[in-house]
């Protein structure tokens, strides 16, 4: 007796459960005791670009063995669909999968016209806890929503039917932890909001071309926060209070972001930061009283006085990284004239940190806050500095220069990359 036979349905059914289901349905082939137990599989994927021949054959595949599926509880149905199949097949199988009480829904739709319109059933699913929609798919919530169950959410690049559309999605799932979402440059809607009190993960992508008009982020129970964006708002940006985020990456190229943005991150241990603020103030009023981990990109103008503001706000800071990230765009370097602070010397300077690095450091201009971190960091022990230039000499006369500096820490290692 094979190894195979050997095991239970119920590890069969396990196993099966992460094939694709036309290699599942060829299963029933093997023998008699293989002959049905296919269509006790839980989690079904469909992807027309598998199936050769014409798209008919791929249609009633799907109706017969979405149909002939007898599992107690449907966990999970992907749909993976191009141009050739007809809306009216997406939303039957999608309703019929919300019959079967699903508990994960994907539909990844690439149509070169129109977009997929979801059945209003979908918005009241009691089961569904995992829903991921990617292009192609206009979300249309009603008035009435309630997703009680849902607690993972990804809008990748689909459409709106306006601005109150995804509000009103969000007020009907109240258990909801994580939210993905990322908007692309045909999106006609102008605002970015998401009010969310049970929310823990937020990822927010924006390539949306043109300016907008209101972000607003409102999410007390966030731990993890991603924004990447380069859009321009007539509105300034407005975070509430998060008063228990954790970890934080921002990324935002355009203008519009205040201290008063920043201020809802300063409960974060860890934070990435790009962006310029609109203006900085000393003292700023804010305090990152837990933060020990600083990434600090060099990619936009005035990074320097935002790491000053940082230094001087940040008591416990342990760990800084300047980095100018090469595969997006050129560091911005530090003008001519610029000075340290003239105040009194940052107290994580004084009394915590120990490493930083800087990967694309240039010398030059930058070699001021160089000098400036080594020279008044007493707790350092190692700072690595890895240069743009390939050129041996120029590389040498950095290294020359920043030897040369006498550190206040005695034990501190300097490596150069």
């Amino acid at each position: 007796m094979d190894i195979i036979s050997a095991l239970s349905d119920d590890l069969l059914l396990r196993i099966l459960s992460f094939v694709p289901t036309k290699h599942v349905v060829a299963t029933s082939l093997l023998s008699k005791r293989w002959e049905s137990l296919w269509t006790s599989v839980s989690k079904l994927a469909y992807d027309d670009s598998d199936h050769t021949g014409d798209y008919k054959n791929f249609s009633q595949f799907v109706y017969r063995s979405l149909l002939s599926n007898n599992a107690p509880v449907l966990d999970k149905l992907h749909l993976k669909l191009g141009p050739d199949c007809p809306f009216i097949d997406v939303d039957l199988w999608t309703n019929i999968a919300l019959t079967r009480r699903v508990r994960e829904l994907e539909i990844d739709l690439f149509s070169k016209e129109e977009s997929f319109n979801l059945p209003n059933s979908l918005y009241t699913s009691e089961t569904l806890e995992i829903l991921t929609l990617i292009s192609c798919v206009v979300v249309n919530a009603p008035s009435s929503v309630c997703l009680p169950s849902l607690k993972t959410l990804k809008l990748d690049r689909v459409d709106y039917t306006d601005n109150a559309t995804l509000p009103r999605l969000l007020s009907g799932c109240p258990n909801l932890e994580v939210l993905f979402l990322e908007r692309h440059v045909g999106d006609e809607t102008t605002d970015s909001i998401v009010v969310a009190p049970s929310l823990q993960r937020l990822t927010m992508l924006d390539t949306h071309a043109g300016t907008c008009g209101r972000f607003v982020v409102d999410v007390p129970s966030l731990k993890h926060l991603e924004i990447t964006d380069s859009v321009a708002y007539y509105d300034l940006r407005r975070m509430e209070n998060m008063p228990v985020l954790e970890k934080a990456c921002v990324w935002i190229t355009s203008s519009g972001v205040t201290q008063e943005f920043l201020n809802a991150l300063t409960s974060v241990h860890r934070l990435s930061l790009s962006l310029s603020l609109s203006k900085v103030m000393h003292p700023s009023g804010m305090t990152f009283n837990q933060l020990v981990h600083l990434d600090l990109y060099t990619l936009t103008e005035g990074w320097w006085g935002l790491l000053i503001c940082m230094l001087l706000d940040s008591p416990k800071l342990r760990f800084l990284r300047l980095s100018n990230n090469k595969l997006t765009s050129e560091s911005k370097e530090i003008p001519i004239g610029w000075s340290p602070p003239s105040c009194s010397v940052p107290e994580c300077l004084v009394s915590s940190l120990e490493a930083f690095v800087w990967i694309g450091y240039n010398g030059r201009q930058d070699s001021k806050m160089a000098i400036y971190l080594l020279k008044n960091t007493a707790c350092l022990k190692t700072a690595t500095f890895s240069p743009d230039s390939t050129d041996l000499a120029e590389k040498y006369q950095m290294l020359k220069v920043l030897a040369s500096v006498a550190t206040m820490s005695t034990s501190s290692q300097l490596l150069f990359d």
